[in-house]
């Protein structure tokens, strides 16, 4: 009991008004409920030239390409060193040894997973905004509740990275870092480097549709600002649970490509 009383002896009222204050500092920053956008039901890439599984549709090529099928390409603005890095995993995507971080059950980093084939879900509350996405079953945390990046010990890379985010009217802006760099964006293998910073505005455009915005900005492998959109469709229907895993009939070789058996153990074409 000693350290509690201790503790209590060190909240003067002072000390404690600022508490409150803070708290109450806090609180007012907060968006107010009835404020905060109808973004309720199940929405999904809205599919066509410039929203399929290729990350950028807009400089895709072949115009309407997806990454699934090589050769499919886009052009980001890279410079000559990460052009070549993506020259060779378009390389290894057409030979079939480009492996999608989903092969290895890893999660789709940000903001590669904004343009997963499958259902998103946006649950908006004054605190943060969650994104649940389907495919990998994965969830995005964006804070705003008026808190800063994580820095020092605690800004570690990681899949999702580090969001924040704030309301402009009825459009979501959020900023997102330390994200772990080279992770694939899509399976045509175009990558960034761990310094990228995204940006993005999200908002409702009709009933109907909704879209993101995003900025991709790095100082080590972009020349210049990316400027992607990617647009979302209503769909009926729920957000459903999705596993990946490595099992019998379902074998990654060691390149990173999974195959699919049949009974007889043979590859499935």
């Amino acid at each position: 009991m000693a350290p509690y009383r201790a503790a209590r002896r060190l909240l003067t009222p002072a000390l404690a008004l600022g508490l409150l204050a803070a708290g109450a500092a806090s609180a007012a920053t907060l968006p107010k409920p009835e404020s905060l956008p109808d973004w309720v039901g199940t929405w999904q890439n809205q599919g066509g030239p410039e929203n399929n599984d290729v990350f950028d549709g807009s400089t895709s090529e072949p115009r309407g390409c997806t990454a699934t099928r090589p050769p499919c390409r886009e052009h980001p603005p890279y410079n000559k060193v990460w052009e070549a890095k993506y020259e060779t995993n378009l390389k290894r995507a057409l030979a079939g040894t480009m492996p999608d971080p989903l092969t290895k059950c890893y999660p789709r980093q940000t903001p590669g997973n904004m343009r997963t084939p499958e259902t998103i879900e946006w649950v908006v509350r004054p605190e943060m905004t969650v994104i649940f996405v389907e495919d990998g079953s994965h969830v995005r945390r964006i804070f705003t509740d008026g808190r800063k990046h994580r820095t020092g010990k605690g800004g570690f890379l990681s899949f999702s990275g580090d969001s924040i985010g704030h309301w402009e009217g009825d459009t979501l802006v959020v900023e997102t870092m330390n994200v772990l760099g080279e992770q694939m964006l899509d399976r045509s293998g175009a990558v960034v480097s761990s310094k990228a910073v995204f940006t993005e505005r999200m908002r409702r455009l009709s009933p109907v549709q909704m879209e993101d915005i995003i900025t991709v900005t790095d100082p080590v492998s972009l020349t210049k600002p990316w400027v992607v959109r990617r647009l979302y469709k209503k769909v009926n229907g729920d957000v459903y649970d999705y596993a990946c895993s490595e099992n019998n009939r379902a074998k990654v070789d060691a390149e990173g490509t999974t195959h699919l058996l049949k009974t007889d153990g043979q590859i499935l074409k």
